[in-house]
C-alpha cells in the first residue's frame, strides 16, 4: 500500500520541482515571452475541463476551474483586501477537498446538486461577508491565535493555515487509504494553491504554478483514461488490451496459461451475479499474489490469462499449481438472504461456505512457428481438456 501511494505522489512531486524551477528561469525569460503565457492558465483549464467532461470526471472539472477562479481574482486583484484575501485563501483548499472526496457524478445529475449547493453557499456567504463586512467573520479568520512571530514566514492569516494544514491531512489520510492520481494531484494542486497564495499578486508566479496545477488536472484525466481502457473494471486486472500489447512485445521463450473457472454459470445461477463477481474478484486477488514473474490479466467472463516470460511449461507449471492449490484450498463464504418463521418475518443471512475451483491450460514458445495468440489458443485446447479430465487441475 506504501508502495501504491508513493507511486502515486511521484509524478506530482516531480511537477511540482518542475513549476519551482520553472519559476525561477522564468524571470530570466524575455519579455515577450512572458507576455505570450498570460492567456496560458485559461487554455489549459479550458482544455482540461473538456477533456475531464468527455471522460465523466467531474472532479477535475471542478478543480480545474476553481484553479482558474483563483488565478483571475488574483490576477485581476480582486481580493486586495484583508478580508477578501482571507475568504479566497480560507475556501480554496475546503473546496479542492469537497471536490476531491465526493463521488464521481454526472454534472447535470441531481446527485450533483448538493456539491453545486456547496458552491453557491460558498459564493454568497464571501458576497454577503465582502459588502456587510461582519466582526464576527473578520474575528475568526484574521485573529491572530498565536504568537506572531511563529508565522512570520507567511502572508496568509494563521485560521488559513490551520485551515490548510487541516485539508493537507485529510488528503493525506484518503491517499493512503486508498491511493488513486485523483488524490494524489489533490495534493500537488493544494500545494499550488498556498505557493500561489503566498506570492499573492505575483503574475508571473500565477501563470507558472497554475499552469503546472492545470497539467497535474491533465495527468489525473490522462491516467484515468488509461485505467477505464487498459484495466478490467471488476477486478482490477490489466484487460484484453493489455494482453493484446504484451503479445506484441514479448519474444524468446514464455509460457501462457488459461484459467477458467469450474461450473460459474451453475455458481451464478446458484447464488446469484453479484457473489459471481465476488467470486472474479477474489480469484483475481490471488492471481496478483502468483509466484515465477507471472503477469496475470482478465481475458474476460470468468477466464483469465497469465504469461511468465522466460519460462518454459515445466518451470511454470509449479506456479500455476500452487495457484490452483491456493484458490482451491480457499473458503469461500455465500450470504444467501433466508427469513424467520415468525410473526415479524425479518430478513436474516444464512452463510454457506462452498469450494471454489479452476481448470488451467498451459502452452508455451518452443513451437518458433506459432505466434503469441497460437500459443494462447494451445493453451485454451488444454483448459479444455482439464475441464473434460474433471476439473480443478492442470493441463499442458
Amino acid at each position: 500500500m506504501i508502495f501504491k501511494t508513493l507511486k502515486s505522489l511521484a509524478p506530482v512531486f516531480l511537477l511540482l520541482s518542475l513549476s519551482i524551477y520553472g519559476y525561477q528561469q522564468h524571470l530570466k525569460s524575455p519579455i515577450a515571452v512572458i507576455s505570450s503565457l498570460t492567456y496560458l492558465p485559461s487554455i489549459l483549464a479550458l482544455f482540461v475541463a473538456t477533456l475531464a467532461l468527455h471522460f465523466n470526471r467531474s472532479s477535475i472539472v471542478f478543480i480545474s476551474l476553481l484553479l482558474l477562479a483563483v488565478d483571475a481574482c488574483l490576477y485581476f486583484n480582486w481580493a486586495e483586501t484583508k478580508l477578501q484575501y482571507g475568504l479566497l485563501s480560507g475556501f480554496s483548499p475546503l473546496l479542492l477537498l469537497c471536490f476531491t472526496i465526493t463521488p464521481e457524478r454526472s454534472l447535470l445529475s441531481f446527485r450533483s446538486t448538493p456539491l453545486y449547493l456547496i458552491i453557491l453557499s460558498v459564493v454568497a456567504f464571501s458576497i454577503w461577508s465582502v459588502y456587510e463586512k461582519p466582526d464576527w467573520v473578520s474575528f475568526y479568520l484574521l485573529t491572530d491565535w498565536l504568537p506572531e512571530r511563529y508565522f512570520d514566514w507567511t502572508v496568509l492569516p494563521q485560521t488559513v493555515v490551520f485551515n490548510a494544514l487541516f485539508v493537507l491531512f485529510c488528503l493525506l489520510l484518503i491517499n493512503c487509504i486508498k491511493p488513486s492520481p485523483l488524490r494524489a494531484v489533490s495534493l500537488g494542486v493544494l500545494s499550488i494553491l498556498l505557493i500561489t497564495l503566498q506570492f499573492k499578486h505575483n503574475s508571473d508566479g500565477l501563470n507558472v504554478f497554475i499552469s503546472t496545477a492545470l497539467i497535474m488536472c491533465l495527468y489525473a484525466v490522462v491516467q484515468e483514461s488509461w485505467r477505464m481502457a487498459y484495466l478490467d473494471e471488476l477486478t482490477d486486472l490489466p484487460g484484453r488490451r493489455a494482453l493484446k500489447e504484451k503479445f506484441q512485445s514479448i519474444s524468446g521463450l514464455y509460457t501462457v496459461g488459461m484459467l477458467d473457472v469450474d461450473h460459474f454459470k451453475k455458481f451464478n445461477d446458484s447464488y446469484g451475479h453479484d457473489t459471481g463477481d465476488a467470486v472474479l474478484r477474489m480469484i483475481a486477488a490471488k492471481m496478483k499474489k502468483v509466484s515465477g514473474g507471472g503477469f496475470p490479466y482478465r481475458y474476460g467472463g470468468e477466464e483469465f490469462t497469465v504469461v511468465f516470460p522466460g519460462k518454459s511449461i515445466n518451470e511454470a507449471e509449479l506456479h500455476l499449481e500452487n495457484l490452483r492449490k491456493t484458490i482451491a484450498d480457499m473458503p469461500f463464504v455465500v450470504n444467501r438472504q433466508g427469513r424467520r418463521n415468525n410473526s415479524n418475518k425479518s430478513n436474516r443471512k444464512k452463510q454457506k461456505t462452498v469450494q471454489v475451483t479452476v481448470s488451467i491450460g498451459v502452452s508455451d514458445s518452443k513451437n518458433k512457428k506459432v505466434n503469441a495468440w497460437g500459443i494462447m489458443k494451445q493453451a485454451d485446447t488444454a483448459l479444455y481438456r482439464a475441464k473434460k479430465n474433471g476439473r480443478n487441475q492442470l493441463a499442458s
